[in-house]
């Protein structure tokens, strides 16, 4: 019995809640019907010269122009205010419709003139037959592309959609509102066609900020031979030299995902990369001698190293060009150059590596030269010189304590640019993660860093860039950052680099209990007149 009750109890339930959300369904269909009128109402009323025997003046207009607070124009999605003249209805399963009344040179039959779901292109717009509204219809537009192009979806007459008329049947009502509904709900959750070409878009204006930002950069490598990127730890130097390589070699950016196979082969003919380290020497770098198995009897042959082999390639393809100045470029990126000992990896190349020796005015004699065979000639020459399109990007940490600093003699050598924390905050924007964070990560990343600027003796190097604030991704509890994310990052990452930035400072505790309440932005931090103050 008690079993039966219970069965019973939540077949009571179920038609309940289906009965509620019928309920539902239909205020939301009959809000949409009542904006939809409204707009059909007010476009006719602009375009009949103000004649009050429009249909549905009296329902819709009649009040706001005898209060005189009619707006004939506006835009609703600025939060203009003829939004308030549909703001009744306006608000569907929890998004907002906007009234947009845009004049084409006087005329209002245009797309200018149109119903959006705010933050969307997806519109709906009039059509017109003798100067009276006689359709409407569901469509994007691709207001990016100029002049402006729009897809149709579906359009309905006034009369299909049963306008203006209480009884009647609504089926074709509902499917255009359906049909609507889908295509926000595609928005949503990322998918569908104009999502995608949306998307497309701002991926491609972005890049082009970013490659317009680098283009200082590409100038300094061209016209030095040589760039050193310094800066803060987490901002980026090493991903950056790769994507001014990119551009120097493609004229545009690298991305291993979407890059079609003749990028990927251009990008690893002229581009190589190597990570330098206390164990690297010269025989890694340049050439040494290499044991091979022969049978059981061991002996040694001379090789190339990685920057030997890239420039014998650069040369081959220097000499295939008639035209020099046009020579394919070839990047070489160092990452953290100033780990490994440079006089011992370079050797001889310090007089080759010079920008004003680049070609064959920078002739040397390489330390394992007598071994070469003819075969080995470097350009048919007894000797090594860096060819002329090959192009040296570093990076390095100018603050870590565990390598020696760069000597005068190689810093003579290279070109140096900062990247300093603060370039590094549109990595947050870019993390389809955090972006949704951004404000509040880029307050917390700026407070901590204007605060590190407060510690005597520390600079822009000491900051933290945006990659470290990349890693709150993996703290996410229920796809949301909470207080225990931010803790987890700074106990797992923040902690420990500002504790060895603080190593030896006589009140290096009180220092770092003090970054930590910027951080949790108990204690704010502003510029002012170029000077880091406390925020009152």
């Amino acid at each position: 019995m008690a079993r039966l009750l219970l069965v019973v109890w939540r077949e009571i339930i179920n038609n309940e809640y289906i009965i509620l959300m019928n309920s539902y369904m239909e205020s939301e269909l009959l809000k949409f019907k009542h904006v939809l009128e409204y707009f059909v109402t007010h476009q006719n009323y602009l375009s009949s010269n103000s004649s009050v025997s429009v249909r549905g003046y009296d329902q819709y207009l009649k009040s706001f122009i005898e209060k005189h607070n009619f707006s004939m124009t506006g835009q609703g999605y600025n939060d203009g205010r003829i939004q308030n003249q549909i703001g009744e209805w306006d608000n569907i399963y929890s998004h907002q419709i906007c009234l947009n009344i845009q004049p084409n040179f006087g005329n209002y039959e245009s797309k200018k003139s149109y119903l959006n779901w705010r933050g969307t292109g997806l519109n709906i717009f009039c059509n017109w037959e003798n100067s009276e509204v006689n359709a409407l219809s569901i469509g994007y537009a691709y207001w990016w592309i100029k002049p402006t192009q729009y897809h149709i979806i579906l359009t309905r007459t006034i009369s299909e959609l049963n306008l203006y008329e209480e009884d009647g049947d609504d089926s074709l009502l509902k499917e255009f509102f359906d049909i609507f509904v889908k295509e926000i709900n595609d928005y949503d959750t990322q998918k569908g066609d104009y999502y995608l070409k949306e998307q497309e878009y701002y991926r491609q204006e972005k890049q082009k900020k970013y490659m317009e930002k680098n283009k200082t950069l590409i100038d300094i490598v061209v016209s030095n031979y040589n760039l050193i990127l310094t800066g803060a730890p987490g901002t980026g130097k090493t991903y950056l030299a790769k994507q001014i390589a990119a551009q120097m070699i493609l004229g545009k950016l690298f991305d291993e995902n979407t890059a079609s196979e003749e990028e990927k082969e251009k990008m690893k003919e002229q581009y190589d990369f190597v990570q330098f380290h206390p164990s690297y020497d010269y025989t890694d770098f340049m050439e040494g001698l290499r044991p091979i198995d022969n049978k059981g009897n061991i002996s040694f042959r001379r090789e190339d190293g990685i920057f030997m082999k890239f420039c014998r390639k650069a040369l081959n393809a220097y000499n295939k060009e008639e035209n020099k100045d046009e020579a394919p470029k070839y990047v070489f990126v160092i990452d953290e150059i100033n780990r490994g000992d440079l006089s011992k990896i370079f050797g001889e190349l310090f007089f080759s590596i010079d920008p004003g020796y680049r070609g064959e005015n920078g002739q040397v004699k390489t330390q394992y030269c007598n071994l070469w065979k003819e075969s080995d000639k470097f350009g048919g020459y007894g000797t090594f010189f860096i060819p002329e399109n090959v192009y040296i990007i570093g990076t390095m940490n100018d603050i870590d304590r565990s390598v020696e600093s760069m000597d005068f003699a190689m810093r003579r050598r290279f070109a140096f640019k900062e990247i300093q924390a603060s370039d590094t905050i549109e990595m947050i924007g870019s993390n389809s993660y955090l972006k949704e964070f951004y404000l509040h990560i880029e307050e917390r990343m700026r407070n901590l860093n204007y605060c590190i600027l407060t510690i005597q003796g520390f600079s822009t190097a000491y900051q933290i860039g945006a990659a470290y604030f990349l890693k709150l991704a993996n703290y996410f509890e229920e796809d949301k950052l909470t207080n225990k994310s931010w803790e987890d990052l700074w106990n797992n990452h923040l902690q420990g680099l500002l504790f060895e930035y603080l190593r030896g400072l006589p009140n290096a505790d009180e220092e770092l209990q003090k970054l930590h309440r910027a951080y949790l932005l108990e204690e704010k931090y502003k510029l002012e007149e170029g000077k880091v103050v406390k925020d009152e």
